[in-house]
């Protein structure tokens, strides 16, 4: 008997002979592989025992009578707020559920039957990210790792975070033949990255190259695959070249078998994470170019090699090694851009923090992480979890959080107030759960909903993030007592990934597609939360403070000290003191000073508490479909604005208005990017200018997939539809942009900074100020725009902020 530490990177199961088994995937500390079975699980459902004896006695019968199910048993479980009988269905194998709990649906309510069955191993087992795996080593037979191991059980541990071996791979392709003429990769291990060419020339053409490429994976065992857009491009091209050559399809896993693709986006093998950089890139930074090369340049300061891909059968014929080259070192370039955004890292805190195996977090779904957290309470607490539902698309919308409308204008030393964790608190401190929500109640929502009080039931909600808070508390301490920046590195990341699914409980179980969704729960939460920042309000208003404006969870008010240690004095003193039980108020910030043009959810504001440094919500700053000129305007703008120079803002503007109608602006500052999906999706898809861009650039060689950003400049505003050239880093551009169109757009994004002291789109172009500001007509205008807007509900951090 043996035991080994390991770190999840996934699970799955198989049947072996007559034998379920699941199968776990790890790494240790020291950088081993290893494979874990477990036999002898079995794969449930259940149902809820209709009221009619007659029809229970149907069903029984009829699964009594069914191969394809091992036994019944007793159970009761809590479902709306009630105990009920329910039957377990103890089926033989995962994937034949599905069809069983269909002949029940008609007759009975069936809970639990749609949880993938290595999920269902992880939530009964109790299984962290980290594990101690007991058993016996055994033969490998015809599993691919370091160690094999049959465990008969598993040990809690403290999680770790090894050295994963990470493969990167590019291919290279013919435009005129159906032909792939290399796949290179480099591969690291450690510290040490060493590159791999393969050839489609030579003896053995391109099925040789595809059976070397496959065997480096086995023989080099990596635990990540990835590549820059290798889930579009790479990975399709080798499977439709292998069929072509009727070779066996590619067997990438640690285990024997194909590799699979689900969402028609992400690609699976066994024990193995395929993750597509790209697609990192695309989650964490939302870059305007997602390009390589621009992604490249921007991350780390290099570019692609000097190969031309509009002409890669030339290049081939000429220099094979040369392209080879650049192959190889597009594989380098994106293992470094996924290393930079640290997306492996912030996986395994995530992985950590939700109880799962590394690639279920990797590629996983935020419901998918809840569900791990909230199954198992529920189970243990013999709580019913039904199946995934789906409410309709029309359903009333649930309403946001209290939104004070903005005052506009410049203002001195605003002050901030946040609840902590607002959503997470109300669910605490009111007992919000699926499983206290009853009609006998005394917690009454202002919605009307009701819920049983914690002394007659406590939610499992409020006990999950109870205990969420507690661990995130536990290790925000450990990190301020790190000893070293490594250490104090984990903790944060722990601690940001446990703040993060918290919130996100919020996101799911206000969603139209959760298992446990229920609209009442949503509306209440946002509904204690209007109230609380309603009742703030009303305090800070008593004691003669201006509250200018609010939104969802923060709070700005005036401060009437115009200096900075007597505010920094008076947030820390009003936070606490209106701070109460579960509801805590933190003082976040101070700005000074503030701008807003009257609409909610724009402003800007010099941090000059605890950090200083410019806040700007609302504006074109950080939109894709932005050109950076725009944004670099606005910066100025915003800076001159807040230093009392309107004028100085609306002469710069004017300046770089007449600059653009004149041509004098460089193109690389007016580019255009916007994401592009399947042109079935769109209605008039062949108008678009993004879709034509798309279209434009697959007709240039380059590689791009559905989801992929685009970039272009507008060439001909006026023309119907719009005429472009699509831009791409690094390749040189002679059409000529329409300035005019350019100008016009900066006019209209500037103006809506302003128009608050008397400069509109039109005055901005033509250099002659609006003969009224604050008419009666103006005032109208903006008023209906302010009452036009829809309370709906807010954004809150979500995994795509974290990631």
């Amino acid at each position: 008997m043996g035991s080994w530490d390991i770190r999840l990177i996934g699970a799955s199961y198989k049947k072996l002979e007559s034998d379920l088994a699941v199968h776990l995937y790890g790494k240790t500390q020291d950088g081993k592989s290893v494979a874990v079975r477990y036999t002898g699980f079995e794969p449930y459902f259940y149902f809820v025992e209709p009221e009619s004896p007659a029809v229970l006695g149907e069903i029984k019968e009829m699964l009594k009578n069914d191969d394809r199910v091992r036994r019944l048993e007793d159970a009761e479980l809590l479902y709306k707020g009630e105990v009920k009988k329910c039957q377990k269905v103890v089926a033989t194998f995962p994937w034949l559920v599905p069809d069983i709990r269909k002949t029940i649906m008609p007759q009975a309510i069936v809970l639990a039957a749609d949880i993938p069955f290595h999920f269902r191993f992880v939530y009964d087992m109790d299984l962290g990210s980290c594990v101690r795996v007991i058993g016996e080593e055994m033969p490998k037979e015809a599993y691919r790792t370091d160690i094999v191991v049959k465990a008969e059980r598993f040990e809690e541990i403290k999680p770790f975070h090894p050295k994963l071996t990470i493969l990167s791979f590019d291919v290279e392709t013919s435009l005129k033949e159906r032909k792939i003429f290399c796949i290179c990769c480099v591969l690291k291990k450690g510290d040490k990255v060493d590159g791999r060419q393969f050839s489609g020339e030579g003896p053995g053409g391109e099925r040789k190259m595809i059976e070397d490429f496959s065997r480096f994976i086995e023989d080099s065992d990596p635990d990540v695959i990835t590549g820059y857009n290798i889930d579009g491009f790479d990975i399709p091209q080798i499977i439709q070249r292998a069929a072509a050559l009727r070779m066996p399809e590619p067997s990438w896993g640690r285990y024997p078998g194909s590799l699979s693709q689900y969402n028609n986006r992400f690609w699976w093998t066994e024990g193995r994470i395929i993750v597509d950089a790209w697609w990192a890139i695309k989650k964490v930074l939302k870059p305007k170019q997602e390009t390589l090369n621009a992604v490249a340049k921007l991350l780390l300061g290099e570019e692609k090699h000097d190969v031309d891909p509009k002409k890669m059968d030339e290049e081939w014929a000429s220099d094979s090694a040369r392209v080879m080259k650049y192959c190889e070192h597009d594989s380098n370039l994106a293992l470094k851009v996924l290393e930079k955004v640290a997306i492996l890292q912030r996986s395994m805190d995530l992985a950590t923090v939700s109880k799962l195996p590394l690639d279920d977090v990797v590629s996983g779904t935020t419901s998918q992480l809840i569900d791990s957290i909230l199954i198992r309470d529920a189970d243990r607490k013999k709580v019913a979890v039904p199946m995934t539902m789906r409410f309709s698309d029309d359903a009333e919308t649930i309403e946001g959080g209290y939104v004070h409308e903005m005052e506009q204008g410049l203002f001195h030393w605003v002050l901030t107030l946040d609840f902590r964790s607002m959503y997470p608190s109300m669910i605490i401190s009111k007992n919000i759960c699926f499983t206290t929500l009853s009609p006998n109640g005394s917690i009454v929502s202002p919605t009307g909903a009701r819920f049983l009080d914690k002394s007659v039931r406590e939610g499992l909600l409020p006990l999950i993030l109870m205990r969420l808070m507690s661990e995130r508390a536990a290790t925000k301490k450990a990190m301020r007592e790190a000893s070293t920046p490594d250490e104090r590195a984990y903790y944060d990341g722990l601690q940001e990934a446990i703040k993060i699914l918290m919130n996100s409980f919020y996101g799911v179980l206000a969603s139209s597609f959760y298992r446990f969704t229920d609209p009442r729960i949503g509306a209440s939460i946002t509904a204690f939360a209007r109230e609380a920042t309603k009742d703030l309000i009303k305090k800070l208003e008593a004691e003669n403070l201006k509250v200018i404006y609010s939104d969802t969870d923060s709070v700005f008010f005036l401060s009437p000290n115009p200096n900075l240690d007597e505010s920094v004095k008076l947030g820390r003193e009003i936070a606490e003191r209106f701070s109460s039980g579960d509801v805590v108020l933190e003082f976040e910030k101070i700005m000074e000073p503030f701008f807003s043009h009257g609409m909610k959810k724009r402003y800007v504001g010099r941090m000059v508490w605890p950090r200083q440094e410019l806040i700007v919500r609302g504006y074109e700053m950080r939109r894709t479909d932005s050109f950076d000129l725009q944004s670099e305007v606005l910066q100025k703008v915003f800076e001159m604005v807040l230093d009392g120079d309107n004028q100085g803002a609306v002469a710069y503007t004017r300046g770089v208005v007449k600059d653009l109608i004149d041509g004098k602006i460089d193109p690389s500052r007016l580019v255009i990017s916007r994401s592009v999906r399947e042109e079935s999706q769109y209605k008039q898809g062949n108008t678009m200018i993004n879709v034509r861009v798309f279209k434009k650039l697959q007709e240039l060689g380059y590689e791009v997939v559905p989801g992929m950003k685009v970039s272009w400049i507008v060439t001909d505003s006026r023309a119907s539809p719009q005429k472009f050239e699509p831009w791409v880093e690094g390749r040189p551009f002679s059409a000529k942009p329409d300035y005019r169109y350019y100008a016009q757009r900066l006019a209209a994004t500037i103006s809506r900074v302003t128009d608050s002291f008397g400069w509109d789109e039109k005055s901005l172009v033509s250099g002659v100020q609006q003969s009224s500001l604050f008419n009666n007509d103006y005032e109208s205008k903006r008023e209906a725009r302010v009452n036009s807007q829809p309370k709906k509900t807010d954004k809150k951090l979500n995994l795509d902020h974290f990631m």
